[in-house]
């Protein structure tokens, strides 16, 4: 952290954000914190945390690794490995559940900013099956994708000793970032979920 100028989050719970201020606040030394989680996390239901996520011996958390256990549990059997970070997690477990999908992890960045190359690395030896996917809402010249992919290449080739390229899955490059119609904006949605889990069945593109 002494080696960066800056610190980004996105954090998905109030728990991580909690522990995010009091970080900065805590620390000895200053270096500039944006925060860029949305507010429309503050209606998600399952944006929650207990007490005792805030409690002694818990702290901020840089990656939320796979949640379900019979997921985590079963690394060799996990076909997708996704990154992701912000609100698209609850909407991406929201369509896995939907879906019944169990081969698909998700994994959360908290901390863009300095990026978190071991714990990035630790995930893709974990399930080394797995394709790397990289899901945003926003178009590919917008959002982490530029500033991700190049790291996570890093962190596998110097960390692993093996390098990987994440699979884009987002809405494309744009001047804007929305359309302004709702029509193609749900199409858009309808395929980055269909590009992290494949298009359902009886679904026409």
């Amino acid at each position: 952290i002494q080696r960066c100028n800056i610190q980004v989050v996105n954090c998905t719970t109030p728990a991580n954000y909690f522990h995010c201020l009091r970080r900065q606040i805590h620390r000895d030394f200053r270096k500039p914190l944006i925060v860029v989680s949305p507010k429309n996390l503050l209606r998600n239901k399952r944006a929650v945390s207990t007490v005792e996520d805030m409690g002694p011996g818990t702290m901020f958390r840089r990656v939320f690794d796979e949640t379900a256990p019979e997921i985590a549990d079963n690394p060799d059997q996990v076909k997708t490995l996704v990154f992701c970070t912000g609100q698209i997690y609850y909407e991406l477990l929201a369509e896995r559940e939907k879906r019944g999908v169990s081969d698909v992890a998700l994994v959360r960045l908290e901390q863009i900013a300095p990026f978190a190359f071991d714990r990035v690395a630790e995930n893709c030896a974990k399930y080394k099956n797995a394709e790397l996917v990289w899901a945003q809402q926003e178009p590919k010249n917008m959002g982490c994708y530029s500033y991700v992919n190049p790291r996570i290449m890093t962190a596998t080739r110097e960390l692993n000793q093996n390098e990987q390229r994440t699979r884009y899955v987002g809405r494309s490059v744009s001047a804007a970032p929305a359309t302004g119609m709702a029509k193609v904006h749900n199409l858009e949605y309808q395929s980055i979920l269909n590009g992290v889990f494949g298009p359902p069945p009886g679904f026409e593109d």
